[in-house]
């Protein structure tokens, strides 16, 4: 039986996953954990034509800018704003990077289409 327009909007589509980060600790020194969630469509058009628009030069703060747009809390509310982009920047390469691979699994974002938007 065909999907309605409604049972698609209605379907919870955007993922949550659960990540732990050593490096980050909790109050309590435990590993702090954040999630990652999938990109609606329009969050990830918007993350592409940012990067189409600037293959030549290439996106400031690329990782961050996919992460900002990715990593929240429990609810799905973003951790990060906009504004905060730069000072995620700062932090450990090691780390964001590994945040960054996660997110690009979780999304089914391939180092592949990252690519692929450069040669758009």
């Amino acid at each position: 039986m065909a999907l309605t327009a409604e049972q698609i909007f209605a379907a919870d589509d955007l993922g949550l996953k659960r990540v732990s980060i050593k490096e980050w600790p909790a109050a309590d020194g435990t590993p702090g954990e954040l999630f990652i969630r999938v990109l609606s469509v329009g969050a990830r058009d918007e993350y592409e034509r940012m990067w189409i628009g600037k293959k030549e030069t290439g996106i400031e703060n690329f990782r961050s800018e996919y992460l900002a747009r990715c990593l929240c809390d429990e609810k799905g509310v973003l951790v990060f704003s906009h504004d905060q982009v730069a000072k995620l920047a700062a932090k450990s390469g090691a780390v964001v990077s590994k945040l960054f691979d996660l997110a690009l699994a979780h999304n089914n974002m391939t180092e592949a289409d990252v690519e692929e938007l450069g040669k758009s």
